[in-house]
């Protein structure tokens, strides 16, 4: 009978740890969903430029060239 009674206090308690887990998963990418993003942590930049920046409000990162990031300051308008 004990370990019937263990079992279940294991599963319930698994079961909720996977629940609030899911729920801070849910929460966190509204809220990068939401953001109005501010991409100021600079994070590696490889061989070919592309860098991996991270918004400094919500933590979500993306990847792109440095001149997608930096813009076309060189450009001419004729």
């Amino acid at each position: 009978m004990i370990q019937n009674e263990i079992d279940k206090f294991r599963k319930k308690f698994f079961d909720e740890l996977i629940a609030e887990e899911e729920k801070k998963e849910r929460e966190r990418l509204l809220a990068q969903q939401n953001c109005f993003h501010n991409y100021q942590v600079v994070g590696f930049v490889n061989d070919r430029g592309y860098q991996l920046r991270t918004c400094s409000k919500c933590d979500h990162s993306d990847i792109k060239h440095y001149r997608v990031w930096e813009g076309t300051k060189g450009c001419i308008i004729s």
